[in-house]
């Protein structure tokens, strides 16, 4: 029998590599150090790809024999002697760590460099395993064994259909550009409609789509997280999220938890995100950093209404099933206690040893004691509260029979019943950061309020060309 040695040093190095690719999304410290320096501009994603504002991007290569105690010196370019900050196609580091630079080949597809301009040492690597590259790759013949296991998505593959969609509005007549308040100026809405699997994206500047971004099915919930960097995405009937990368306009990842994920909240640092499921009793934490699960914690009941305290100390939820109202401790100990049973929940906060809950068919709002599980407070409201903000120890209550009710948690008073225009059905109070503004949205009409809960007034109001059942605010521009 003729043993081939080529093949089995490839076949060998392929093993090690692949075994290494559990350290494939953190790139180490010295090359982030450089990065910030050289390329203050520059954005790591997850999973290891690099991008600027321009739009380079770089792909890292891990090393096959790393040097000891690399100082992160830049030992050779192509073209030769460029700084990092010049952008060369090639950049080969001290511990033999490298960057290659996505460009097009004459056909206008995304490749690397001709295979000559690349030293050895850098075709021996691998790219990070879990890494998205740009969608139509082309890869040259001896690079091959850099791939390990990393597959390429086809140009038309589903990883860049979400940011396909079109814009499904007529033309209108009207003039459909607006002039928003200073603290809106800049932003973009993301919004959802109760019968499409579409996600509108509308600047604020705006009231019509400038495009859309294009779902399986009909959206759970979106969700921009990591500084807008990236949208959370669930669609009714999956077991997945997807990871929208807003920068490279393609789905990055998907993350499977094996349930379909229906609710999703954020803790204080925007760091880890937490998923109830509709189909299973537990819920799913996020690492937002790497964007892979990080853990599953198995709860009493299905939870739904899932809301977590100011301090990232206790997540409360309702058993969608039974009515029952959990906490839930987030230490080591993940304590599940019963609290209380109540009927027709919309929303809760929770808040030290109490729960705030809203009771959509008694019209009321009820303070549970965590301790003697009882409640200790009840506040009648206007007819059908559905959603509740608290910020500066205020509950900013909306009610879905036009008013917005504010109670103070220091006496528990009623402080005010705000009158909203009387029609249609609202839904959602949304925060726009660093304001005194909430967007009030109306599931029934066109349109959306923004409010000044410092000043108690409507300070505009804004139509717009689709219906809105769910809205989220990112702090930019999109296209």
């Amino acid at each position: 029998m003729k043993i081939n040695l080529k093949n089995i040093t490839a076949l060998v190095l392929i093993y090690f590599l692949t075994a290494m690719s559990s350290y494939a999304t953190k790139l180490p410290a010295y090359i982030l150090e450089t990065l910030k320096t050289d390329l203050p501009s520059a954005s790591v994603r997850f999973d290891g790809l690099i991008s600027l504002p321009d739009g380079t991007v770089y792909l890292p290569v891990l090393p096959s024999n790393p040097k000891k105690n690399p100082s992160g010196k830049i030992v050779s370019t192509y073209p030769a002697n460029k700084k990092l900050s010049q952008r060369p196609d090639v950049v080969l580091f001290d511990s033999n760590f490298a960057l290659l630079k996505v460009v097009k080949d004459k056909n206008g597809r995304p490749t690397v460099t001709d295979t000559k301009n690349i030293p050895f040492i850098v075709k021996t690597g691998l790219f990070p395993q879990d890494m998205l590259v740009p969608p139509g790759m082309i890869i040259p013949e001896d690079m091959k064994i850099m791939m390990g296991d990393l597959k390429i998505a086809l140009q038309n593959s589903s990883v860049n259909d979400i940011f396909k969609g079109h814009v499904e509005t007529k033309k209108n007549v009207e003039n459909t550009k607006i002039v928003p308040i200073p603290y809106m100026s800049g932003r973009t809405l993301l919004i959802t409609t109760l019968d499409s699997k579409l996600i509108n994206v509308i600047p604020s500047d705006s009231t019509v789509p400038v495009f859309t971004l294009r779902l399986d099915n009909l959206p759970k919930f979106i969700l921009p997280v990591c500084k807008d960097e990236y949208i959370l995405v669930a669609a009714a009937g999956k077991t997945y999220i997807d990871v929208a990368d807003v920068k490279q306009e393609v789905l990055a990842k998907k993350i499977d938890l094996g349930f379909q994920p229906a609710e999703i909240i954020l803790n204080s640092d925007k760091t880890k995100a937490y998923v109830a499921p509709s189909d299973d009793q537990s819920i799913f934490v996020i690492d937002l950093k790497t964007m892979a699960l990080a853990e599953k914690i198995k709860v009493k009941g299905y939870p739904k209404n899932i809301t977590i305290s100011a301090d990232d100390k206790q997540i409360a939820y309702v058993d969608k099933n039974t009515g029952d109202i959990y906490t839930l401790a987030l230490n080591e100990t993940y304590l599940n206690s019963f609290v209380y049973n109540a009927s027709n929940v919309s929303k809760l906060v929770v808040k030290g040893n109490n729960i705030f809950l809203l009771s959509r068919s008694e019209h009321n709002l009820q303070v549970v004691d965590t301790e003697i599980k009882d409640i200790i407070y009840k506040q009648p409201l206007a007819k059908k509260p559905v959603d509740m903000v608290l910020i500066d120890n205020k509950l900013y209550i909306l009610c879905a029979a036009n008013e917005l009710d504010i109670f103070k948690l220091e006496d528990y008073s009623f402080e005010q019943a705000i009158k909203l225009p009387e029609t249609g059905f609202y839904k959602k109070l949304v925060k726009v950061p660093d304001s005194s503004i909430f967007l009030i949205t109306n599931v029934t009409d066109k349109k959306y309020f923004v409010y000044d809960y410092v000043k108690n007034s409507i300070l505009q109001t804004v139509k717009t060309s689709v219906y809105i059942n769910d809205l989220q605010l990112m702090n930019k521009r999109l296209k």
